[in-house]
C-alpha cells in the first residue's frame, strides 16, 4: 500500500512516500511562511520523481499537531481533500508521537518531545521506551518551559527532592505515572560527552524545536537529561508514513470528514479575544 505522508506542523515541513517494505522517497523543506503555495507542487514533484501520479497513492498520513496553527490547517485540509477525492483511507498522527518514535529503539529511556508555542511555552508529553517499542505515559500538555524544568523534572534531574508545583503536577493520573517513571530511574549518565547514541538506561531524552532556544535552561538540568541533536528537532514524514500504515492496517483509519487538527491550546488570536490582551 503506497502511503503519502504530510507533516506541516513546524518551520520545516516534510513529505514522504512509503509502503510496507519501507521508505520510497522523502522531501523536507523550510517553507518560510509560504506553505500554502509550495505544498502541492512539492507533493507532485516527489511523486514524479518516484515515477508515480496522484492516482497511484493508496493511503494518506497527516500530522495533526500540536504545532503551528496555520501549518496544521493547511496540511490537514490538504490531506483530507486528497483522501476524499481519491477515495483512500487517511490516518492522523499526533506530532509529539512522531518526535518520540525517533527513539523507540532505546532501552528503558524516557522521551520528552518539546514543541515551541509562544513566549517561552511548549507542548510536551512523556514516553517510555522498552527496546522493542514505545508507550506514552502522560497526557499531552502545554505550559511555560521554566515551570516544566523547575518542577518535578528538575527534582529528578538534579536529585534534590523539594516541594514545587511543576509542569507534571497538573496533568492528572497519567502525568503522575510519568513522574513515577522518572523517580524510579536513579542512575545518572556517565562520561564526558552526551549524545543519543550513548544514552544509557533511564535517561530523559529531549527532542523538538523548542530545544535550540532553551539550551542553557536544559543544560542546567545536568547529565541525566540528554538533548538530542538539532537534525532530530523536526518531525519526520517517513516515520509518519510508517505509523499511518500501521494504524490503517489495524483497521483504525480516521474519517476524512471529521478529522481535525489537535491544537491542545487555543490560538493566539483566540487567546487575546478571551483575555483582552493586545
Amino acid at each position: 500500500m503506497k502511503c503519502l505522508a504530510l507533516d506541516t506542523t513546524t518551520d520545516v515541513s516534510g513529505i514522504a512516500l512509503a509502503d510496507e517494505s519501507g521508505l520510497i522517497a522523502e522531501y523536507n523543506f523550510a517553507h518560510r511562511m509560504d506553505l500554502s503555495r509550495r505544498l502541492m507542487p512539492n507533493i507532485v514533484a516527489l511523486l514524479t520523481d518516484c515515477g508515480m501520479e496522484m492516482k497511484d497513492v493508496q493511503a494518506l498520513g497527516v500530522s495533526i499537531g500540536p504545532g503551528s496553527f496555520t501549518g496544521l490547517r493547511i496540511g490537514v485540509v490538504t490531506a483530507k481533500t486528497l483522501a476524499q477525492a481519491l477515495g483512500i483511507p487517511i490516518a492522523g498522527i499526533v506530532t509529539l508521537d512522531l518526535l518520540a518514535h525517533q527513539f523507540d529503539y532505546l532501552p528503558e529511556a524516557i522521551i520528552c518531545p518539546l514543541i515551541k508555542v509562544r513566549k517561552g511555552e511548549v507542548y510536551y508529553a512523556f514516553y517510555r521506551t522498552t527496546g522493542i517499542g514505545i508507550e506514552r505515559i502522560s497526557e499531552y500538555d502545554s505550559g511555560p518551559i521554566t515551570e516544566w524544568a523547575t518542577g518535578r523534572v528538575g527534582e529528578w534531574a538534579t536529585g534534590s527532592p523539594r516541594q514545587a508545583d511543576g509542569a507534571l503536577d497538573h496533568g492528572g493520573e497519567d502525568s503522575g505515572a510519568a513522574v513515577s517513571s522518572l523517580q524510579s530511574s536513579p542512575s545518572p549518565l556517565e562520561g564526558e560527552g552526551r549524545g543519543v547514541g550513548d544514552t544509557p538506561h533511564s535517561a530523559l531524552v529531549l527532542v523538538g524545536d523548542a530545544l535550540a532556544d532553551n539550551l542553557p535552561l536544559l543544560d542546567a538540568l545536568g547529565e541525566r537529561v540528554v538533548p538530542s541533536q538539532a537534525w532530530l528537532s523536526y518531525p519526520k514524514a517517513s516515520i509518519l508514513a510508517r505509523l499511518a500504515l500501521e494504524k490503517i492496517s489495524a483497521g483504525d483509519a480516521d474519517d476524512p470528514i471529521s478529522l481535525v487538527p489537535f491544537y491542545i491550546r487555543k490560538s493566539a488570536p483566540e487567546h487575546r479575544a478571551e483575555t483582552g490582551e493586545r
